[in-house]
């Protein structure tokens, strides 16, 4: 047990190492740039950094509404309708936020914003997360300057562009960027962070890796503690309940039972399916006689023209082997499972 204490010792500081290289190779890559994107063109520096995108109101439409569900994924779906009429068509892509007892809805057009986005100088192949300014402005108590002539105002709980001289107290957008940590309300917009996937595709390798390393030496100090447990336990119950010793022989008193179980399930379904049948008044069974391939019963009807439906019930669930009526209202038969 040491010896094995002692070689994952080893194995922890190899992952270590292996996640020391990791880090030195893409930290510097991958860091935390944040902008903000509304009409004006916009120069990325280094074509190898990854950075995340707040869209500016232009890009989505907004309604706040109070919908008759409770989960988000209920009131995505009454998106289309709340916004039909409000907004050109087209087409859309749909993101509900819940808020209180209210839900936020969005609309956004996700190949418009590509294109736009494109045209603005920015690569779409390094954009790890898109947010809207809504999600990550709209609990501000100081509007936001994005320009010398516009500005981002929060109005009745949503985030609007607005003249910068509307504003009174105001932050500049690049200090906001600066100390903001994004929420966790992404949008997507297709297949466009190729470059993003696959070095994230390489972390999830490695922790996958960890984990599958970590969870082969756990499960195997566990199987040494147990295995000898599990087999005097074993022991234990066939002596218990007087259970032969041998695979063969437990396999065949399994199949027996399986066997039996299965008879009786047949018998209770059917008698079930007999005393179903709808008496009338004055009508009832004089006998029931049940065994593993058939039922005989007696049934005393009201008069013999009954005979016709109580054959058509029976014929449903069962087959008919004898059927008999005689004077005194009776009417005698044989059902055999099938």
């Amino acid at each position: 047990m040491k010896q094995f204490f002692r070689k994952r010792s080893k194995t922890r500081r190899f992952l270590d190492a292996l996640k020391q290289i990791y880090y030195d190779r893409f930290h510097k890559t991958y860091d935390n740039r944040v902008i903000f994107v509304d009409t004006k063109r916009i120069t990325i520096i280094g074509d190898l950094v990854a950075f995340d995108v707040i869209l500016s109101p232009k890009y989505y439409w907004i309604k706040i509404e109070t919908l008759p569900v409770k989960y988000t994924f209920q009131a995505k779906e009454y998106a289309p309708s709340v916004f039909e009429g409000f907004i050109p068509k087209g087409d859309y892509s749909y993101k509900a936020i819940k808020q209180g007892d209210k839900f936020l809805l969005f609309a956004y057009d996700a190949k418009d914003i590509l294109e736009n986005l494109e045209s603005l100088g920015i690569k779409t192949s390094l954009i790890r997360r898109v947010y809207f300014a809504q999600t990550e402005f709209a609990h501000y108590s100081f509007d936001i300057k994005i320009d010398n002539k516009n500005a981002l105002v929060i109005h009745n709980g949503k985030v609007i562009k607005a003249p910068l001289s509307l504003t009174k107290e105001h932050v500049g957008i690049n200090e906001v960027l600066q100390k903001l940590k994004p929420s966790k309300n992404t949008i997507k917009l297709g297949k466009f962070n190729r470059f993003y996937e696959k070095q994230g595709a390489l972390k999830s390798v490695i922790y996958a890796l960890i984990f599958l390393i970590v969870l082969f030496f756990a499960e195997l100090v566990y199987l040494i503690n147990v295995s000898n447990s599990n087999e005097n336990r074993r022991e234990e119950i066939l002596k218990q309940y007087s259970l032969p010793s041998t695979e063969i022989q437990l396999n065949a008193l399994l199949k027996q039972n399986e066997r039996i179980n299965k008879e009786q399930k047949t018998i209770r379904d059917k008698t079930n399916e007999i005393f179903k049948f709808p008496l009338q008044e004055g009508e009832y069974f004089k006998s029931i006689d049940i065994s593993k391939t058939q039922i005989s019963l007696t049934l005393h009807v009201n008069n013999r023209s009954r005979s016709d439906a109580v054959r058509s019930y029976f014929k449903r669930f069962s087959v008919i082997d004898d059927f008999k009526d005689d004077t005194n209202n009776d009417i005698k038969v044989k059902l055999r499972y099938e």
